[in-house]
């Protein structure tokens, strides 16, 4: 089962540096030909690239032999969990400064020394404070500037702590270029058309947006500026367009342990005269209008979900779908949404259509229990709501409890989930949901894989696998023969067709030519968003659907309402239910658990509170002057959010026990100072443990992108958080926005 993992301050040293050493001799060739190479590591996610950056400072000084002991690096594109890498601590500041020494010892005894050469701030500020500073372990921002370029081109200079108060001004600073935002512009890409080497992240960019970014950035950054292009899967280099160069051959890193065997799975055979159907219902509608367009798109979106669903009842995309679109009807009269009619009636029609969904889930139910060979099972569905349904049935199946899969070697698992570690012996998937269908597939270390897909499904696959993945040269042998296997068996079962056919992911279509990449804006306030992310996974909410982000403040959850949301946010997602904030239900679980005796105080304060203001009738007002009489000033704005509504719990409660005690006092609370003073220890231990729990959420959440938490680390967080509360966590995952659509109102596209 997949598990978040601690950040990069909690792993090994050789767990950090074994998966970035190949990249060395790589940086080595791009650098000294001044040219771009890109490097595939199949389906081996490589996430502290950032650090890699770090390394040729403080770790690999000199190991590249064209770059100074210095060189001026960019990132693009850059995230907060990049940001997050480069402020683990995980420098010594001595052996840092001990393998530069040893560095610039071995290159100024040859006629490579020049005199730019020099020591850089950092390290003479070390020798004026040795004392002080060699003994302490700081992260790669300490020691080297996080220089964020604007669209303008202007450079905002970035903080370094401790280094940054003690380094002597005007000596040579070291810096890393990273964008700050995702849009890109010529002025911006100008500034780093003279840094000594550019790293670019394209692993798993499946976001439109984000693509069209990093390929504007290629194409128009000068081609005599050495980059190192990283990608982990044949479909990231299409996707962002590095392949366009017939000449750019990338540099393969190790494969596949074994060669994958696929099978393929042919259901709902109807859905190419289905698809017709729905098609000819929506013709030309998306030129009409831009709400229209919109609507159409999700329309389409809504139509691949109830089709691909392997729900016993009706799939809650088609009602929700209906909802919406009566509500636009309603709002927007003579926008021409009526035209939309027939595609709401055909979507509804599918949806009453239980026997197709159990022609798919028998199918999947037979792989994974009758067909898989021995060893444990990986199966693929499109979202977490629809893996809980297929875990309940896989247990019904069965006649066991859902969480007794896992104990029979079968995990079922969001395609759009971090890639699994463990090695799986067959994969199995329900549907095919865009490139990452077949990444995860190989990503799983299985054996044996089955495709589970309808003719219009098979035909996308087709298409993708010869285009996004054979389109690589030089692939190892037996992945190629996989994907040139994989390609038969689907055009065996595929829909004829004369036209490419892809997922109805996004709403309209980007222009890679123009001058600057820009997401969407809304110019007026929307009811309804819909949030694509880098991964290529979206989800539809309301406006004011509130998701936590982390990054805006450092090891912080911040909640924002999703028409606030920008492109480069990280966001976490529990599960499809809006509603439920992540952190909330964490604390609920815990306060449920570990902090009950706690929790139970605080209900009692604020049950005792409500009790005393509906006896005695006291205004805001004679609060604060009894408090006044005491010596507290207070504001009655304050005071009121001490004070519960009637229905609810949700309250503030004083920071400081004398003035909790003062305002215990001023309500009319006749308890004696003693309990009170016992309450408000509960309350206030109770108040420092949520806290806590927020910074070490954070923390868990970010490894999400670094593979497993060790054996270790699971009982840990098992005795500490509670079973319950791990479950919730191995549930949510980071994703980043890629752009944010509203699907009514006026939008600047």
């Amino acid at each position: 089962m997949l598990m978040p993992v601690p950040s990069a301050d909690m792993l090994t040293q050789d767990a950090i540096d074994a998966p970035l050493r190949p990249l060395l001799a790589l940086a080595e060739t791009a650098v000294a030909t001044r040219s771009r190479v890109s490097v595939l590591s199949l389906w081996k996610h490589l996430p502290l690239l950032p650090i890699f950056a770090s390394h040729l400072h403080l770790r690999w000084p000199g190991k590249v032999e064209p770059l100074s002991l210095s060189p001026r690096i960019g990132l693009f594109p850059f995230f907060a969990s990049d940001m997050e890498v480069l402020s683990s601590p995980l420098y010594s500041v001595e052996e840092a400064q001990h393998l530069r020494k040893a560095a610039r010892a071995k290159r100024f005894s040859t006629a490579l020394r020049v005199k730019t050469e020099l020591y850089p701030d950092w390290e003479q500020a070390v020798d004026r404070w040795r004392q002080r500073l060699s003994p302490l372990r700081l992260p790669a921002s300490s020691f080297i500037s996080i220089d964020r370029v604007n669209g303008s081109g202007q450079i905002k200079v970035g903080n370094r702590q401790i280094m940054g108060r003690l380094a002597p001004r005007g000596e040579p600073r070291p810096q890393f270029l990273v964008p700050a935002r995702v849009e890109v512009t010529r002025q911006l890409i100008r500034a780093f058309s003279d840094l000594d080497l550019v790293l670019v992240n394209v692993q798993n960019v499946r976001g439109r947006h984000l693509a069209a970014s990093i390929e504007y950035f290629l194409r128009e950054l000068p081609p005599t500026v050495p980059v190192l292009i990283v990608a982990s899967s044949p479909a990231d280099l299409a996707f962002v367009g590095a392949l366009n160069d017939p000449s750019k051959v990338p540099v393969v890193l190790a494969g596949p342990d074994k060669p994958l065997t696929l099978a393929v799975k042919a259901v709902n055979k109807d859905r190419a005269l289905a698809e017709r159907q729905f098609c000819f219902a929506i013709e030309d509608l998306s030129d009409k209008s831009n709400i229209l367009t919109r609507l159409t798109a999700h329309a389409k979106r809504t139509w691949w979900a109830v089709r691909q669903s392997l729900s016993k009842v009706v799939p809650r995309e088609a009602t929700a779908f209906a909802a919406f679109y009566e509500d636009m009807l309603e709002r927007f009269p003579g926008c021409e949404l009526e035209l939309l009619a027939e595609a709401k009636r055909l979507i509804l029609q599918e949806s009453c259509s239980e026997a197709m969904r159990a022609e798919r889930r028998d199918a999947v139910i037979e792989a994974a229990l009758h067909e898989a060979k021995a060893g444990s099972v990986l199966v693929l569905v499109r979202s977490a709501i629809a893996a809980e349904g297929l875990v309940a049935a896989l247990a019904g199946y069965l006649d066991i409890e859902a969480g007794d899969l896992e104990a029979l070697g079968i995990d079922v698992l969001n395609v759009f989930a971090p890639w699994p570690n463990p090695a799986y012996e067959t994969c199995i998937s329900c549907g095919y949901f865009g490139t990452g269908t077949i990444d995860m597939m190989f990503a799983s270390g299985a054996r044996n894989g089955v495709l589970i897909a309808d003719p219009i499904e098979a035909r996308v696959a087709v298409w993708d696998v010869e285009k996004r993945f054979q389109s690589v040269t030089d692939l190892p042998a037996s992945v190629a023969a996989d994907l040139r296997s994989l390609s038969t068996k689907l055009e065996a079962i595929a829909s004829p067709s004369a036209t490419p056919i892809s997922l109805p992911l996004f709403a309209g279509n980007s222009d890679h030519n123009s001058a600057s990449v820009e997401t969407s804006t809304c110019t007026a306030k929307p009811t309804y968003i819909f949030l694509c992310f880098v991964d290529g996974s979206t989800r539809e909410c309301t406006a004011n659907a509130r998701f936590e982000v982390v990054g805006r403040r450092r090891l912080q959850l911040q909640s924002i309402a999703a028409k606030d949301l920008h492109a480069g946010d990280q966001v976490v997602l529990l599960n499809d239910d809006e509603r439920a904030s992540f952190s909330e239900r964490l604390l609920q679980v815990l306060d449920e658990g570990r902090f009950r005796s706690d929790k139970q105080t605080r209900s009692t304060w604020v049950t005792t509170l409500r009790a005393v203001r509906a006896a005695n009738k006291l205004s805001v007002q004679n609060i604060k002057q009894h408090m006044e009489k005491e010596g507290i000033a207070v504001d009655v704005s304050t005071i009121r959010t001490w004070l519960p509504p009637p229905s609810s719990d949700d309250c503030r409660v004083p920071e400081s026990e004398e003035i909790f005690l003062a305002f215990a006092r001023a309500a009319g609370v006749g308890f004696p100072s003693d309990i009170l003073s016992d309450w408000f220890t509960g309350i206030n231990r109770l108040r420092i443990n949520h806290r806590k729990i927020g910074r070490q959420l954070v923390r868990a959440i970010r490894g999400a992108y670094y593979g497993r938490l060790d054996s270790a680390s699971v009982a840990r967080m098992e005795k500490e958080w509670g079973v319950e509360a791990k479950k919730l966590l191995e549930a949510a995952r980071l994703a980043v926005v890629d752009d944010v659509i509203p699907l009514d109102g006026e939008t600047n596209d």
